[in-house]
């Protein structure tokens, strides 16, 4: 077997950064030598993952893995669409939406050990206004929290879930045109994949490589209704709850009166336009599973 280049793209600041010198070393260890040449790069700011990755696949290299979390594989995979080079994942974030649609261990030695026995499969990529996401995307109370959340310290569900309550109370519904209707909606997220990560299944009957994006509109819905919503987020079945709206086409258009402030994998972004376009591009993205 002719050994292959894999380049470990390893964001240093992820949420556990301080076992990145041991995963380096279960890297050095691990992975088979026999079907492998490693070189791990650390990214030095924001936007170099993608850079590095750009450069991977003009170089022809078979595969560039994903060392961080949902923001690091966004912006690897960004780069690899349309290419041969397939991307892998080492999910080392507090969601790791991507990773866990993929069925990617969470434990670094067994990601490796897969690695070893790893084929490439092809899934979507969507865009929202032409950003590239491959979990999720939306506008509401999702992009109101992930926008908060991205100035607190810590990471992790609990502190989301400490942001999303005290959110909860001072959130006012987003009026928008969605459908050719009019509404004020809780929250409306895009997948692409079933979850946001943490294995919150905000659009539960999705599918990552169907060519079509799956949609599912929350309506206001008053606090006591909350721990019900949420149950059905994490069993699999938003979809069936009274507050929500379910829908599935290859391509999506919103609008509102103000700015729009959204989120795609768990990244905030203000945006100035009022306009959402979310398309699809079928079979676009190599991955290692």
């Amino acid at each position: 077997m002719n050994k292959q280049e894999i380049w470990f793209v390893v964001n240093p600041f992820s949420g556990r950064k301080k076992n990145h010198k041991a995963i380096v070393g279960l890297i050095e260890n691990q992975l088979d030598k026999k079907r492998y040449v490693a070189s791990i790069i650390e990214t030095k700011a924001a936007g170099h993952a993608t850079e590095l990755a750009h450069e991977a696949a003009e170089k022809k290299v078979p595969y560039v893995v994903a060392m961080g979390g949902d923001g690091t594989v966004n912006e690897t995979a960004k780069a690899l669409v349309n290419t041969q080079t397939a991307l892998g994942i080492m999910p080392m974030g507090s969601g790791n939406g991507l990773a866990r649609e993929l069925g990617i261990p969470m434990q670094a030695s067994k990601v490796i050990q897969r690695l070893n026995e790893a084929t490439v499969r092809k899934i979507d990529t969507c865009y929202i206004n032409g950003i590239p996401f491959f979990c999720t995307a939306g506008v509401g109370f999702d992009a109101h929290c992930a926008d908060v959340f991205s100035r607190v310290k810590g990471r992790g569900l609990i502190n989301y879930v400490k942001v999303g309550f005290r959110e909860f109370w001072a959130y006012k519904p987003l009026k928008c045109n969605f459908g050719g209707n009019d509404y004020e909606v809780f929250s409306i997220t895009f997948g692409n994949a079933r979850q946001f990560g943490n294995n919150a299944f905000i659009t539960p009957v999705a599918a990552i490589d169907d060519g079509f994006i799956d949609c599912t509109l929350l309506n206001p819905l008053p606090l006591w209704e909350v721990p019900s919503v949420v149950t059905k987020l994490f069993n699999k079945t938003i979809h069936e709850s009274v507050y929500a709206e379910a829908y599935r086409s290859t391509k999506f258009k919103l609008t509102s009166t103000e700015n729009l402030l959204i989120h795609y994998d768990g990244e905030p972004l203000q945006l100035s336009a009022n306009e959402l376009n979310i398309s699809i591009a079928e079979k676009s993205l190599n991955v290692l599973v």
